[in-house]
């Protein structure tokens, strides 16, 4: 179930990020061509959550859940800083937080079930 939202997650965001960068951008070509190459990496993510639900083996799940929780968490604390600076918005800090505690405690289990 986290995999399938967070395959949802990060290739809707991916999607929307490249195709209509100025919904979140107006400033300059740099900010919307920057957005555009997060939107790829969303994208990245998104396919692999995707390809991790075909995974069955716990040892094979590992590194992908590893990465995920990397990846949320520190999002997670970079947009606390930005949101102390009043440049984010609090329900992005949320859903990243959300999936960084879910694929954290999903990945110390697998850990500890060794």
């Amino acid at each position: 179930m986290l995999l399938i939202a967070n395959t949802i997650f990060e290739i809707g965001i991916g999607s929307l990020f490249i195709l209509f960068p100025t919904l979140f951008l107006t400033d300059s070509e740099l900010s919307i061509s920057l957005l555009r190459v997060i939107g790829c990496g969303a994208l990245a993510l998104g396919t692999l959550s995707y390809l991790m639900l075909d995974l069955t083996h716990k040892k094979e799940l590992k590194p992908g859940l590893i990465t995920l929780s990397t990846f949320h968490s520190l999002v997670a604390i970079t947009q606390i800083y930005s949101f102390i600076g009043g440049m984010t918005n609090a329900l992005v800090i949320i859903i990243h937080s959300g999936f960084a505690v879910s694929f954290t405690s999903v990945s110390w289990q697998r850990i500890r079930s060794k």
